[in-house]
């Protein structure tokens, strides 16, 4: 094991110590279980949480439903980002809608959503609202920067749009879209859970955050967000494995 590897491995395992360490140390200092819970009180609250079926359930409905969100604005923004690469018009007609959806408030989404759909679509809206508009233009900056030469080539040869768009355009921006992917599936979980809250969504991780907070349980909550972080991590790990993966194949 090469020093660099031992470094990648070690400082985050530093990290975690670290924030453990003064969790245990501000916990004993405050003395206060309702504001900051010990770490042995946050176990046993994640423990009788994985004992849970209805854990199990709820955990399911929001990945579910952050993963819907995401699919839909993914391929939206693939798409369109494509479209908008090879139609000046397109582009520009997409710019103001684009700029809109990047500057409008999240609450104001939620508290809109909620207005008009139901609790469970609420958080699929919100999350789609938020991560399009980020995929469109990480996808777009990807697309423009494909050799100009190369694009010149197929249109002269008439190679077909879809030709163009499987064989040149997807795997040379195959790895920025990963990159776009790794940086917004997280997003999207947090983007659910806090629409899961507002909307009061049953079945919901979100919906349970919002029952330990009003039931003063601190310990439950917590351990609700060290799940949701820990769902988090995985996604993009996944991501991550997949890049590494394909970046290999390609070597």
């Amino acid at each position: 094991m090469n020093k660099q590897r031992i470094f990648n491995i070690f400082m985050p395992i530093l990290s975690l110590c670290t924030i453990v360490i003064l969790w245990a140390i501000t916990a004993k200092a405050v003395g206060l279980e309702i504001l900051v819970p010990s770490i042995s009180s946050t176990l046993k609250g994640l423990g009788k949480l994985l004992s849970s079926a209805d854990f199990y359930i709820a955990v399911g409905w929001t990945l579910g439903r952050s993963l819907l969100a995401f699919c839909i604005a993914f391929l939206c923004g693939m798409i369109l980002a494509i479209v908008a690469s090879l139609s000046p018009y397109i582009k520009r007609f997409l710019s103001p809608i684009i700029v809109l959806l990047r500057v409008i408030p999240t609450m104001s989404i939620i508290l809109l959503a909620i207005i008009w759909l139901t609790s469970s679509q609420t958080p699929i809206l919100v999350a789609f609202v938020i991560i399009f508009p980020l995929v469109y233009g990480g996808y777009l900056s990807a697309v423009e920067s494909v050799d100009s030469e190369l694009v010149e080539m197929a249109k002269i040869y008439k190679v077909p749009l879809s030709k163009r768009i499987f064989s040149l355009y997807i795997p040379m921006t195959a790895v920025p879209l990963m990159n776009v992917v790794q940086n917004t599936i997280g997003l999207t979980l947090k983007l659910v859970i806090a629409a899961e809250v507002l909307a009061q969504t049953k079945q919901s991780i979100g919906l349970n955050m919002q029952l330990a907070n009003l039931y003063l349980e601190t310990p439950t909550l917590i351990a609700w967000t060290i799940v949701a972080i820990v769902l988090g991590g995985i996604l993009e790990s996944i991501v991550l494995i997949i890049k590494k993966i394909y970046q290999r194949s390609r070597e």
